[in-house]
C-alpha cells in the first residue's frame, strides 16, 4: 500500500503529516511549524512559502515519506522579536529530526558524498546494473533502515553517509536515491536536491515502462510524488516554469484532486502569471479543506485581489487574520485590502500594528518580489498605503 495525499503548511512553513499504517490507511500526526532557510541565512518563515508537506508511503517494507514545499503565508520576519521566532526555530528542529524522504540524483561524486569516503568499512562494491528497484533487499535494505532510523533522530548528516552508501551499492534503487534527496533539502541544498528527484524520475518512468506488459515486475507507483517533491523544490529555487511542468504532471498522473498537489499547483500558477487558473486551483484545494483555515489562503485572498474579486479576497483575508493574527504578513496584506476598498483609516492602522523592524522590510523591492513574491497589484498598493503610513517616499 502507500500513503494518501495529506497537506498543510504554515508558510514556508505548517507541515501536515499523514503516515501510512499497513493497511495503507493514512492518519494526520501533527502539524509542525518550519522554516527553511533562505539563501540569505533568515531564520523565519519566509512567506516565498516553502510549504513543507509531508506524506509517506509503504512499499513492501520500505517507507518512503514525501516532502514538499508550497504555499502558505510568513508568521514572522528574521527581525521580529515576537514567540513565533523562537516557536519556529524550535518546531524547524522538530522537522529536521522526524524527515524522511523521496529522491536524488547526480551520479558523480559531490562535495557532500566526500564525507562518506572515510572511517566505515562497510563495503560499496556496486551491483551488476539490471533492473530498476523498487524493494531493497539483503545489505541494501540494513543500511537503508539505519539510515531511516538516524534520519528519524535528527541525525540528517549520518543517514545522508549511509544513504550515499546505498545508492553506490544499489544506484537503481529507487528510495536510495530518493531518502538521499531529503537530507539534501533538508540542508537546503535544493540544487543537489533537483538533481536527486531528477534521477528518482528517471529511475521510476523506466520501473514503469519495463513494468509495462510483465506479469509479477514491482511497479513504482510514486511517480506523482517525486514529482510534486522536484517542482516543489524547483518553486523554492528560482525555477517556476519547471516547477509548473512538474506539478502539472504530476496533478495529472494523480488522476484526481488533491489538495497538495493543488496548493502547489496554484502557487506555481500564480508564480507564473497565470492568476486565473491559479485561482481555480486555488479554490478546490481551499474546498478540499474548508474546515481548517490555512495559511495558503492568503495566497488565494492576494490572486482574487489580482483578478479584481474584492469580496472574495476579504473573506479569506478575514478568517486568515482571525487564525494568524499577530503574523506580520497577515496584517500586512489585510492593510492593503483595506486600503483598496477605500477604508483609508482602517488600513492605516491595521498595517502600523506591524512591529517596526518587520515592517521596514516592506518597502523592499527584492523582500516583496523575490522573498514573498506578491501579486503586482498587492505590490501597487501596498505602495500607497506605505507613503500614507510615511515608512516610503
Amino acid at each position: 500500500g502507500h500513503s494518501r495525499a495529506c497537506s498543510s503548511n504554515l508558510n514556508c512553513s505548517v507541515m501536515m503529516w499523514r503516515m501510512s499504517s499497513t493497511a495503507c490507511c493514512s492518519k494526520m500526526m501533527a502539524f509542525i511549524t518550519w522554516t527553511l532557510l533562505m539563501a540569505s541565512g533568515a531564520d523565519a518563515f519566509s512567506s516565498a512559502n516553502r510549504r513543507l508537506s509531508r506524506r509517506s508511503q509503504r512499499q513492501s517494507g520500505n517507507e518512503a515519506p514525501l516532502v514538499n514545499f508550497g504555499c502558505g503565508i510568513s508568521l514572522n520576519d528574521a527581525e521580529s522579536d515576537s514567540a513565533e521566532t523562537t516557536a519556529s526555530t524550535e518546531s524547524r528542529r522538530k522537522f529536521m529530526s522526524s524527515m524522511a524522504s523521496i529522491g536524488l540524483a547526480s551520479v558523480s561524486l559531490a562535495p557532500w558524498q566526500a564525507g562518506a569516503e572515510g572511517g566505515d568499512n562497510t563495503s560499496t562494491t556496486a551491483l551488476p546494473e539490471a533492473e530498476v528497484q523498487v524493494v531493497a533487499t539483503g545489505d541494501v535494505k540494513k543500511l537503508f533502515t539505519e539510515g531511516r532510523a538516524l534520519e528519524a533522530q535528527g541525525n540528517i548528516l549520518a543517514a545522508q553517509r549511509l544513504y550515499i552508501k546505498v545508492t553506490k551499492i544499489a544506484p537503481r534503487f529507487i528510495y536510495g536515491w530518493s531518502n538521499l534527496g531529503n537530507t539534501l533539502v533538508a540542508q537546503g541544498q535544493l540544487g543537489d536536491a533537483d538533481g536527486s528527484y531528477g534521477k528518482a524520475i528517471s529511475l521510476c518512468e523506466e520501473n514503469l515502462r519495463q513494468a509495462e506488459g510483465s506479469f509479477g515486475t514491482k511497479r513504482c507507483d510514486d511517480l506523482y510524488l517525486i514529482l510534486l517533491n522536484r517542482g516543489s523544490v524547483r518553486m523554492n529555487n528560482d525555477m517556476p516554469k519547471e516547477a509548473l511542468l512538474d506539478l502539472q504532471r504530476s496533478n495529472t498522473i494523480r488522476g484526481r484532486p488533491d489538495s497538495v498537489i493543488l496548493q502547489n499547483l496554484a502557487r506555481a500558477q500564480e508564480l507564473n502569471g497565470a492568476f486565473k487558473q491559479s485561482d481555480t486551483s486555488y479554490t478546490t484545494a481551499i474546498s478540499m479543506t474548508a474546515n481548517e483555515v490555512n495559511p495558503y489562503w492568503l495566497r488565494s485572498s492576494m490572486v482574487k485581489y489580482q483578478l479584481g474579486d474584492l469580496n472574495g479576497a476579504m473573506d479569506l483575508i478575514k478568517r486568515v487574520e482571525n487564525r494568524f493574527p499577530e503574523a506580520p504578513e497577515v496584517r500586512a496584506a489585510y492593510a492593503v485590502l483595506l486600503w483598496g476598498k477605500g477604508e483609508e483609516d482602517a488600513a492605516r492602522k491595521k498595517f502600523l500594528e506591524i512591529p517596526d523592524r518587520p515592517r521596514a522590510r516592506y518597502v523592499e523591492e527584492n523582500y516583496l518580489s523575490k522573498t514573498i513574491a506578491w501579486p503586482p497589484k498587492m505590490k501597487e498598493e501596498l505602495g500607497y498605503l506605505t507613503k500614507a503610513v510615511g515608512d516610503s517616499n
